[in-house]
């Protein structure tokens, strides 16, 4: 019995033993199977995560170079110098002289974008005439492997074409863009050469794909795939080029993951991703042996646990099944974390952008009525002199809000990163006449004297970015106006030292180019009650304001802020040096570049429209627009003057309605329901007849950089809400050729001063036909000041005496109460 027993247990032990030992290996080997699944899911998603970046990344830096190339050509003073080079014998002067601008300039581009290496100019005959590297100028440059860019379509796609460097012996990129005349007959060609060396840092970057972990790209070189960018250079390994699954599959069009052997024979798993638009293969790959080494660790220590513990089995097999589930979830965690953080700055400025947009219209949009249709009912000879003045109110304190919302909605753009230069050439003398303009009535009105000094060598015509410069300007003399009580405000602008020093050694060079910089020094002083020093410190911080400020109650705290932020962007920075009691003194320096006269825009002279000439074409005007408020303000202003107007209140209305009438100017809404104005402006012009209509934009954005959005869209110009009539009939006039019937406008103060002689006497003359009582009761009144009695008496005068009236009412508005005192003296 004991034997059998013993044989029994024997044989139960074994049973048990060989049952243990398969129960073991099956769950061993299932669990192996399940967590070798797994692993493989999660290293996918890993490596689809780092593809999908860094083919984000390569996208979008090809993008950017393709805008920075097509820049290039973009400024008009450049354009005119590739035509004079091109059209031009080297011997002509004209020749020299753009020469010598555009290789100052395209050096400056080489530097600024190193990433546009080699910058070449090529004649008709494919000769490079001009480059960066000058040992190439002269010799005659292959087109065959160019790509070419004229124009950048939203949506269009991108291939550039890869090939191997003769000069470097690496896969290189060319850029080339056509230039052409007036005629738009082609001149020449424009290259770059790209610096390739971003991609492989992108390409390179390996964060998360372990030891084993490799990404290339692959690019066909003609005849042969050859690696474009990859850790270690092997394309002399494969003189017939590069091979496998993975490779083959996504040059063939086709993005997909899988096992395979990659082009060395080692087995990997990989994420292969075709670059449509670049017409590359994005490899990501990482050794299988790495990749699944955490399931064979696994399943070992689940046989080795299996063998030395039959009874905790069960135990084992279930805590290794959760860790399993744990190491799945985290590696899904942490793929998803890789995802979520290179959309999250990306999201972040998206959002920024959006809220400034649509704030921006929100906004802008009903101040655009309050601001037109006060125009539009200043007008009406109707009305009488006090709902003017309540017009006049209106319209100011629509100005103020405007100025209100455009600081706030500046100091949001600042924070967001997207301001930028728009630099343009400009009179800086009549900028500074019209602020002195601008702030002589309101310094008067408070016994202020105001000052504006200019130095003889300050130069006129000059380029640097004149809107940003007119509101710093503003903004620091509207601060010295308003916190001064008594004495003055100065205005100082002179050349710095070392400029009147290159001034005087580079005459002649500056007369001739356009790349001499120079320093500017501006100073705004005021007497005011100064600025204490523990305030100075945080004087330039958003939202805050000095003691004085606070007590004026006015402002946002955002004027100073914006300013230093503009003067930053301009190259230089705002200081403040201030005396309590005494006043002070803000001064800022600014490098700016002399202009031509002929590129300072002619200011236009601002009269009012009151009809159209006789003998005019009829000028069919469209307005689309969906709010009903700015539909009707254009609408009532344009048919006032003698336009034929109708009206559409989205695209698709616009666009049909364009069919049926064809009008010759659109006035185009870009933000609408149904249809917007970008889809209605592509839908125009994509006919023969709508490349001749004229498209201007209405946008309600504060930013210039909507500019060269809206006019990629296809618009011919663009006016940004609130508008002001004569823009928009200086934009038709500038257009259509329109021609106006103007105001009468009244004798400006100089005028009056060449025939003070002949006025007086009129007045004279007049004064005398009043009662003596009324003329002495008036001379009384002036000596005391008293308004309120003065106008009075002015209502008595007969209308037949109406420029006596109006003339004495123009004295008192314009405190020349010392005019009315002479004239009544007895």
């Amino acid at each position: 019995m004991k034997f059998w027993n013993q044989h029994l247990t024997t044989k139960v032990a074994s049973s048990f033993l060989f049952l243990s030992l398969v129960t073991v290996g099956v769950v061993g080997g299932f669990a192996f199977i399940n967590a070798r699944e797994a692993l493989k899911q999660a290293a996918f998603e890993r490596l689809s995560a780092a593809a999908t970046l860094k083919e984000e990344e390569i996208t979008r830096w090809f993008e950017d170079q393709q805008r920075d190339f097509l820049l290039v050509t973009q400024f008009p003073d450049v354009q005119r110098n590739f035509q004079i080079l091109l059209n031009s014998q080297a011997s002509d002067a004209n020749y020299r002289n753009a020469y010598k601008v555009l290789s100052d300039y395209l050096a400056n581009i080489a530097k600024i974008k190193p990433s546009l290496r080699e910058i070449s100019i090529l004649d008709r005959s494919n000769r490079i005439i001009l480059s960066t590297n000058k040992q190439r100028e002269g010799q005659y440059e292959i087109s065959a492997n160019i790509t070419y860019i004229e124009q950048i379509q939203p949506g269009d796609s991108f291939a550039p074409i890869f090939y191997v460097s003769p000069i470097t012996g690496k896969p290189s990129v060319t850029f080339a863009t056509p230039l052409r005349d007036a005629a738009r007959v082609r001149r020449g060609v424009l290259l770059a050469d790209l610096n390739l060396d971003r991609i492989d840092q992108i390409v390179r970057e390996r964060t998360g794909l372990g030891k084993s972990g490799e990404t290339y790209l692959v690019g066909s070189l003609v005849t042969k795939n050859a690696f474009i960018s990859k850790e270690k250079d092997k394309t002399s390994d494969f003189p017939k080029g590069v091979s496998s699954q993975g490779i083959d599959a996504a040059m063939s069009g086709i993005s997909d993951q899988g096992l395979y052997p990659n082009y060395a024979g080692v087995l990997v798993i990989g994420v292969y991703h075709w670059l449509n638009d670049q017409d590359l293969a994005l490899m990501v790959e990482m050794n299988q042996e790495e990749a699944f080494a955490p399931a064979r660790r696994l399943a070992g220590t689940m046989m080795l646990v299996g063998f030395l513990s039959m009874g905790f089995l069960l135990i084992g097999v279930s805590w290794l099944t959760r860790q399993l589930k744990i190491s799945g979830e985290q590696l899904e965690n942490y793929s998803h974390k890789l995802e979520v953080k290179a959309k999250e700055a990306e999201t972040a400025n998206r959002a920024k952008s959006e809220f400034l947009a649509n704030m921006s219209h929100e906004l802008r949009t009903p101040l655009n009525s309050i601001l037109g249709f006060t125009q539009l009912m200043s007008r009406d000879s109707s009305i009488n002199s006090s709902q003017l003045e309540h017009l006049e109110i209106i319209s100011r304190s629509g100005e103020h809000l405007l100025t209100l919302i455009n600081d706030v909605l500046s100091m949001s753009k600042i924070e967001a990163g997207l301001t930028t230069l728009n630099n343009n050439s400009f009179d800086l003398y009549t900028l500074l006449d019209s602020l002195e303009e601008m702030f002589q009535i309101k310094a008067e009105s408070k016994g202020l004297q105001l000052m504006f000094e200019r130095r003889p060598e300050v130069p006129k015509y000059v380029h640097t970015d004149e809107s940003k410069l007119r509101q710093v300007l503003i903004n620091l003399l509207g601060n010295a106006v308003k916190f001064t009580q008594e004495g003055g405000v100065s205005l100082r602008v002179r050349m710095k030292e070392e400029s009147k020093l290159q001034q005087q050694e580079e005459v002649q060079a500056r007369k001739n180019s356009h790349s001499s910089f120079f320093w500017l020094h501006f100073e705004v002083e005021d007497t005011g009650p100064g600025i204490a020093p523990a305030e100075i410190e945080n004087l330039f911080k958003p939202f805050v304001q000095t003691e004085a400020g606070r007590k004026s109650q006015q402002g946002t705290g955002l004027g100073l802020t914006i300013s230093q932020q503009f003067v930053h962007l301009m190259g230089g920075s705002i200081t403040v040096s201030s005396t309590l009691g005494e006043g002070t003194i803000f001064s800022f320096d600014l490098q700016i570049s002399l202009a031509e006269v002929a590129e300072a825009p002619i200011r236009q002279l601002k009269r009012r429209v009151i009809g159209l000439e006789p003998n005019q074409p009829k000028y069919r005007i469209l307005v689309v627009e969906d709010k009903w408020e700015n539909r009707q303000l254009l609408v009532k202003m344009l048919v006032s003057l003698g336009f034929e107007v109708r009206h559409a209140e989205n695209g698709q209305e616009g666009v049909t309605l364009w069919e049926t009438w064809e009008p010759q100017l659109i006035w185009m809404d870009m933000r609408m329901p149904v249809m917007d104005g970008y889809e209605a402006t592509k839908q125009i012009r994509a006919t023969l007849k709508g490349q001749a209509a004229v498209i201007i934009a209405l946008t309600a954005s504060a930013f210039d950089e909507e500019r060269f959005v809206v006019l990629s869209a296809g618009c011919n110009d663009f006016v940004r809400k609130p508008f002001r009539e004569e823009v928009i009939l200086n934009m038709m006039s500038k257009y259509l050729g329109v021609r106006y019937v103007y105001e009468q406008e009244p004798l400006q103060n100089e005028q009056f001063a060449e025939n003070s002689g002949l006025k007086l006497l009129s007045l004279e003359e007049m004064l005398a036909q009043m009662p003596t009582e009324w003329v002495t009761q008036l001379h009384q009144a002036a000596l005391c000041t008293d308004e309120k009695l003065i106008f009075s008496l002015l209502e008595q005068i007969p209308e037949e005496s109406a420029v006596l009236a109006n003339t004495l009412s123009d004295w008192i508005n314009n405190f020349r109460i010392d005019k009315v005192i002479d004239l009544t003296q007895p």
